[in-house]
């Protein structure tokens, strides 16, 4: 019964969920290997499979996560079910955060493998993907969840996202930017001020999931005009 509902929230969460993350991986590991056969430095072939880890695939998690907050058919006849909206659509952001975790950390597994680097080794290595990912799709979520339109909050992250890498020196250099800037590891490496960048992604991340649950529990704000 519990694994039915999971696989049912799975296809809820709609065919993106399961897609999206591979993709990007995927996008960055061809790119990878074009630059690689084009003869390519192996500084350009690590950078590029190190941006895909980092950056492109939690831009396109956030970008899930805030079609699964935003998007229900039925939503006027789901907040009449015993189950609050609230569970349902974090048994969807998790299916999302399975998906990722398990393919970021293959991807991770088989770059290192093949002689690359993707950032530190250890545990710690797992937040060169996971900090910058709960912190977009955090912000994700939230602006859908305020807001209550996709096109609003895949602008608003669009934006953030094109800033970050735009502006680089601007976050790296202000000790209040640097907490937010989602692209470290690629853009200076895993040295000094690395852990902390990576706390302050998570903890910012935590803070606006937190905030999105605390919308998500008054789900009659998600309704439109039209159904109410």
């Amino acid at each position: 019964m519990r694994l039915s509902i999971w696989l049912h929230e799975a296809r809820r969460a709609g065919l993106a969920a399961l897609v999206a993350p591979p993709a990007a991986l995927l996008l960055a590991a061809v790119l990878a290997g074009l630059v690689r056969v084009s003869g390519g430095s192996r500084g350009q072939v690590e950078y590029l499979l190190l941006v895909g880890l980092e950056a492109i695939a939690p831009l396109a998690v956030a970008m899930v996560a805030l079609t699964v907050v935003t998007r229900e058919g039925c939503r006027e006849l789901h907040l009449s079910l015993p189950v609050p909206h609230l569970v349902t659509i974090g048994r969807r952001l998790g299916v999302v955060a399975v998906v990722t975790a398990v393919l970021c950390t293959a991807y991770a597994a088989v770059v290192a493998l093949t002689g690359y680097q993707t950032g530190p080794g250890g545990a710690a290595a797992l937040l060169v993907w996971a900090a910058p990912a709960v912190w977009l799709t955090g912000f994700a979520a939230l602006v859908a969840a305020v807001t209550r339109s996709p096109v609003l909050a895949s602008t608003a992250v669009g934006m953030v996202w094109l800033a970050e890498e735009i502006w680089t020196s601007a976050f790296v250099g202000n000790g209040l930017l640097r907490p937010m800037f989602l692209f470290f590891t690629s853009r200076t490496g895993d040295g000094p001020g690395w852990a902390g960048n990576r706390v302050g992604l998570l903890s910012g991340g935590v803070l606006m999931l937190a905030a999105t649950a605390a919308v998500l529990t008054r789900p009659e704000r998600l309704l439109t005009e039209e159904e109410a």
